[in-house]
């Protein structure tokens, strides 16, 4: 493992600064929404599921675990490949069933048409430049009724500029600001809207993102190459970006969206429902 200044440290790329941390990335939800998802796709140990953007490999190591189904997770950062394969071992799952590989979900060409069962997008799809190409690709790859599940964060009103601003300097690239109907153009691309949730986010104190961040780094084997000095430059950048999310993330919902892959046109519903 390369070890960084702390200069260096300091000007890690987003992407690459998570992966010195080894930082899960859970979805939003965490594994309540992994289970979710799980529940509600019906997947189970013959199915074939694909993640995009899978970074360090939580969402397809947890859906793993409770469906013993099979999971190739993808993304464009190698180190986060290199750190998702190595928590197959440390999780004791079989490694003919998940295995983790660098790709791009708007080229999917090494997957045959009508592969998976359950295609994870998360909110990965938030960043993918050309959206259009990348939905063709997984409608291709898709089984015909299979299911496509997103977790998009969305803005409830105009957000504040002076916190988006913050945020695209943490991530090192301009983020566009997506809207709950921003979610709901799915119609046009063979894809029934089968399942919706939405969630808000518990705002978190400067105490608790503190202890979170302490616990956290302090927690890591391999950050302990690093010195007093040096551990204190990660956590204060860890504690300076999570706190920007927090204030960005009170903005905003979450939605846990299934997108089911039809094969033929259906009659609308009239007499709708509601718990």
């Amino acid at each position: 493992m390369k070890k960084y200044t702390k200069e260096q440290i300091k000007k890690l790329s987003y992407t690459d600064f998570i992966s010195l941390i080894k930082e899960e990335n859970r979805p939003s939800g965490g594994k309540k929404t992994i289970r979710e998802i799980a529940i509600n796709s019906f997947i189970n140990e013959n199915s074939n599921v694909l993640e995009i953007g899978c970074t360090n490999g939580f969402s397809s190591l947890e859906i793993n675990k409770i469906t013993k189904c099979n999971v190739i997770g993808i993304d464009i950062n190698k180190y986060s490949i290199e750190n998702a394969n190595e928590k197959i071992k440390l999780n004791c799952l079989d490694e003919n069933k998940i295995k983790f590989e660098y790709g791009n979900a708007e080229d999917l060409s090494r997957f045959e048409d009508n592969t998976f069962d359950l295609i994870i997008c998360g909110n990965a799809i938030s960043f993918i430049n050309d959206k259009g190409k990348a939905f063709n690709e997984l409608i291709r790859v898709l089984k015909p009724n299979g299911f496509i599940s997103v977790v998009p964060i969305w803005y409830k009103e105009n957000p504040n500029m002076n916190i988006i601003n913050k945020v695209n300097e943490e991530l090192g690239f301009k983020i566009k600001c997506y809207y709950e109907k921003d979610w709901m153009n799915f119609y046009d691309k063979n894809l029934e809207l089968y399942y919706k949730k939405d969630y808000h986010f518990i705002y978190c104190t400067k105490d608790q993102i503190k202890e979170y961040v302490n616990t956290m780094i302090e927690s890591k084997e391999h950050l302990k190459i690093y010195n007093t000095e040096e551990i204190n430059v990660i956590k204060e950048r860890w504690n300076n970006t999570v706190s920007v999310f927090n204030d960005n993330l009170s903005m905003t919902n979450y939605s846990i969206i299934l997108l089911r892959k039809n094969m033929c046109e259906e009659e609308m519903e009239i007499f709708l429902t509601e718990e």
